[in-house]
């Protein structure tokens, strides 16, 4: 069975590329406009991972690992925050606060590094149960 990752990305042309890139490596990709629609099918469809934008239209990325960080049915499920901001050293440190956070990568990297972040990230798996 694939691996499931959701998306999480309010920008339709770069959701569009990465989710055929994604599909094209054997994912099963889901994706959502926003972070509120992102959350409720992190809850509905537990993803192996998520990959998520810093600007999501609704919030940031920071309040989206907060809920996704303290609801029970998504508090084990990886996160890697996918940005043009993930080279900012500030949002960064900030987001790596989160138990969720298991990575931050810049929008500008080359498809095949983040293709490798991505499969390590789910060879770890689910992360442990944390209050």
């Amino acid at each position: 069975m694939a691996n499931k990752i959701l998306i999480i990305e309010d920008d339709w042309d770069f959701q569009a590329m990465i989710s055929a890139f994604l599909c094209e490596q054997g994912f099963d990709v889901e994706s959502a406009d926003n972070g509120k629609i992102g959350i409720k099918k992190a809850l509905c469809s537990r993803p192996d991972l998520i990959l998520m934008d810093y600007s999501l239209g609704d919030m940031n990325g920071n309040d989206a690992a907060f809920w996704l960080d303290h609801m029970k049915g998504t508090r084990t499920i990886p996160v890697i925050l996918l940005s043009a901001m993930g080279g900012d050293p500030e949002v960064a440190e900030e987001f790596k606060k989160f138990p969720v956070c298991r990575g931050v990568l810049s929008k500008t990297l080359p498809l095949a590094e983040i293709l490798d972040t991505i499969k390590a990230v789910i060879a770890k798996g689910a992360i442990p149960y944390h209050k």
